[in-house]
């Protein structure tokens, strides 16, 4: 026991380390790879995350990086236990936080309060809780990640249910964290013909990303990336899903191959 303590607390403190120095060098892989690590190893880790951040003196903040520093940490405790960020933030505001880490802290408990959490096929579900919509959303979520191989979906953190208009894309991949956000843009009833065209495009969008995650993409737009991404939806599409009228379409194009299954790149 004292063994498996110890290592705990090494792993913490390493996955703390790489989490502080991205945060402080602006290095977007690291912050990434503190964050999801330290999320792994879940609520063991809350004692030395707390300790990171009230080891400083919050009242005054003369530089972006002492921001960027405090907001990351308790953004990672946010993502594993909600109580317990609440409780530093309060303590924080109480001790006479600077202004900017007050409101900082208040956007970090806000963003999941404005979410309804969920769980299907071991994936955390954050949807919006102000979607517009006139369907049940988790239904359709379930019946489509039901058509996804179980180990294309090894890894996947979670998958963010947003407004049209919180992201500029339909969806996105975030490498390192594994997370998926989706726009659902559809606020037609269920009998309505377009509400089928929207869902069709959700679903489609939803499959994409997840061939980038199957491929371990990493950031930015690449042409050999995007690509993958789409064989990978159109196969779904074609060979699991319902939408019968994108097989007719895509059927008239082309008949895509059963995807490469290789991991590509990653971290």
């Amino acid at each position: 026991m004292p063994g498996e303590i110890e290592s705990t607390s090494s792993a913490v403190e390493a996955a703390l380390t790489t989490l502080i120095r991205g945060l402080t060098l602006r290095n977007r892989d690291k912050v990434y790879a503190g964050h999801r690590d330290l999320c792994r190893i879940g609520v063991p880790a809350i004692p030395q995350i707390r300790h990171a951040i009230e080891q400083s003196n919050w009242s005054k903040v003369q530089s972006s990086s002492q921001l960027r520093y405090v907001t990351g940490l308790v953004s990672v405790l946010h993502d594993i236990d909600e109580a317990e960020s609440d409780r530093i933030v309060k303590q924080l505001k109480r001790n006479g936080c600077d202004v900017s880490v007050a409101g900082a802290l208040d956007s970090i408990r806000a963003f999941t309060a404005d979410y309804t959490q969920y769980e299907t096929r071991g994936i955390r579900i954050f949807e919006h809780k102000d979607l517009a919509v006139k369907r049940i959303v988790r239904p359709m979520l379930e019946k489509w990640l039901m058509n996804v191989p179980q180990e294309d979906l090894t890894d996947v953190e979670r998958i963010y249910v947003m407004r049209p208009g919180d992201l500029k894309a339909s969806g996105n991949y975030t490498p390192i964290l594994f997370s998926i956000n989706l726009v659902w843009d559809n606020p037609c009833s269920r009998w309505n013909p377009f509400s089928w065209v929207f869902l069709l495009a959700i679903e489609s969008t939803l499959y994409h990303e997840i061939g980038h995650h199957l491929h371990r993409h990493t950031f930015g737009q690449d042409s050999v990336q995007e690509a993958e991404a789409n064989k990978y939806s159109n196969y779904l599409m074609l060979s699991k899903s319902s939408q019968w009228i994108y097989r007719v379409g895509r059927l008239i194009v082309d008949i895509p191959s059963r995807p490469d299954r290789k991991r590509k790149g990653g971290s």
